[in-house]
């Protein structure tokens, strides 16, 4: 009877792994293309955000290959990524056995978020140099991304501007009531409305605020109820900041989330429930050529018409030139988006709404 004879198998001998371990990496990895992409970067910028003395840091070039690879697989968590620090041949490559925590990878990228932007133009005018792009041409579209923020914490124009409305209603009957030093700095004799500033207010409301902790305790019913009064005033100034304050987050947008002030209550493209419940959200608009993107900006419009002047002149920052050629579709098409094209020199291939109607 033949005699079975296995492979030698000990999980604990001295040297488990090959001196070089990417010897188990393919040559055409993806991986590979990351390292060798950072290594050709200039990362002198990433110096300014480190401190010479302290403990010595881990080197920049070897967080970003680490955090691009991850988000080129999408993964997006700091713990995820420091596990695979541990047991993936890939990063621990790329991190040269190195193991940051989820603490310093997190730490890192929220300090060179503008350095990655800076990072993604550079490859960029890498593939124009290389030929593979020319950025003459843009491909222009956009799609809605919804923010972690709570769908709940809404804010809207509407009814802020009414409930403001129908406090400065309040406040100018109440006005009369305030001591009269208050009253005479920041009120007229005359009928018309008052317009008041977040300074006037701020001070209206720190004097009240200042006589009232100087009101000795009421002793009489009369007593109790003028300074009950005096309390209402302060809360419905106080109020009135408040909604001043949002339309001043609000600026020309129709809503935001109080939780991510810079999302916008919009239609998202999924609708599960077929209601056309609106989400806290961002307008992202992405510009293509030869199927590479070349620009990318976040905006808190609904609507991609008032975006595509605000983007075409992002690419015109990034590269210091305006694209030749624009190809959008109808959703971007306007008389003011048009002229603006036309006084750039650019060919615009981007339809209007009623196009196929009135073919």
């Amino acid at each position: 009877m033949t005699k079975i004879h296995f492979r030698p198998y000990n999980p604990n001998q001295t040297v488990l792994f090959p001196q070089r371990i990417d010897e188990d990496i393919a040559e055409n990895d993806p991986v590979r293309m990351v390292d060798a992409l950072v290594e050709g970067l200039n990362l002198e910028s990433f110096r300014k955000l480190y401190k010479e003395c302290g403990r010595s840091p881990y080197h920049p070039r070897m967080m970003l290959k680490v955090i691009l690879y991850a988000y080129m697989n999408n993964i997006y968590s700091c713990r995820k990524i420091e596990k695979l620090l541990h047991r993936d041949i890939h990063y621990i490559w790329l991190a040269g056995y190195e193991k940051p925590d989820f603490i310093t990878i997190n730490r890192f990228r929220n300090r060179v978020k503008k350095e990655i932007n800076e990072v993604f133009t550079q490859t960029v005018l890498l593939l124009s140099s290389k030929g593979f792009i020319s950025l003459n041409v843009e491909y222009i579209d956009g799609t809605k991304i919804e923010s972690k923020a709570n769908k709940y914490t809404f804010v809207w124009r509407k009814t802020v501007e009414r409930n403001r409305e129908r406090l400065m209603k309040k406040i100018h009957i109440l006005l009369g009531q305030i001591d009269n030093v208050i009253a005479q700095e920041n009120s007229s004799e005359s009928n018309e409305e008052i317009e008041f500033t977040p300074a006037m207010l701020t001070e209206m409301a720190g004097e009240l605020r200042q006589a009232l902790e100087q009101v000795p305790e009421p002793s009489t019913k009369e007593e109790k109820t003028a300074l009950k009064k005096k309390r209402k005033q302060l809360k419905e100034l106080e109020k009135l900041q408040e909604y001043d304050n949002r339309l001043d987050t609000l600026q020309d947008r129709n809503s935001y989330s109080k939780t991510d002030n810079d999302a916008t209550f919009m239609r998202m493209k999924e609708d599960a429930m077929r209601n056309g419940q609106t989400k806290p959200g961002y307008n992202l608009q992405i510009g293509t050529e030869n199927q590479f993107i070349t620009d990318f900006a976040l905006f808190p419009n609904p609507t991609d018409t008032l975006t595509l002047i605000p983007f075409l002149q992002s690419f015109s920052n990034r590269y210091d030139r305006m694209a030749h050629t624009v190809v959008a579709d109808s959703g971007y098409g306007s008389e003011e988006n048009y002229r603006f094209m036309s006084e750039n020199g650019m060919e615009a291939y981007v339809k209007y709404n009623y196009f196929h109607m009135e073919q």
